[in-house]
């Protein structure tokens, strides 16, 4: 199986990017995953959308190429990123027939306090509205600050829950 992942986060040392990478270091062949960047995207306008240009149909394609996609959220405001949305935006077009549409997904992500799950929430509707068919349990909110040292996850917990999450979103695409 192979697994796309978007980081919502596009700063250049972010730990929802480490959390993907961790989260790929749980996959045991022959599954694979890949980021895929959503920095480039420009600003969804649907006068744009066909024909896309060509970072979004490169975008959509690599979705559209995957069994299922993880997508790791910081929290902003209470919410996830706008470059997300965007990015979402651009893969559910065209209405009913984007590449996100039959897709199973998994949310994860982190950040302070909370471990961004009130982005996480927000995440899960935007995904069931685009027509994914997100993967409900187990859920993981990463304190970050907790759970990372320079970089690098030190937490034994955190690897754990992310071999689950990946068991459990092959199971639920393979059916």
């Amino acid at each position: 199986m192979h697994i796309v992942t978007i980081s919502g986060s596009i700063r250049a040392q972010s730990l929802n990017r480490a959390l993907l990478q961790e989260f790929a270091r749980t996959l045991a062949a022959p599954h694979t995953a890949q980021i895929v960047e959503i920095q480039d995207l420009p600003h969804y306008n649907q006068d744009n959308e066909e024909p896309a240009p060509a970072v979004v149909t490169a975008f959509r394609t690599a979705i559209q190429s995957a069994d299922a996609v993880v997508i790791a959220t910081p929290e902003y405001n209470h919410g996830y990123p706008g470059t997300l949305k965007n990015a979402l935006d651009w893969a559910s077009r065209p209405y009913g027939k984007g590449a996100l549409t039959g897709k199973h997904a998994a949310v994860i992500g982190g950040g302070g306090g909370t471990g961004g799950i009130r982005a996480q929430i927000q995440l899960r509707q935007v995904l069931n509205g685009c027509g994914c068919h997100v993967l409900p349990r187990p859920e993981l909110a990463v304190r970050f600050h907790d759970a990372f040292k320079d970089g690098v996850l030190v937490d034994p917990k955190i690897s754990e829950m992310l071999g689950r999450i990946a068991d459990g979103l092959i199971a639920q695409a393979s059916r």
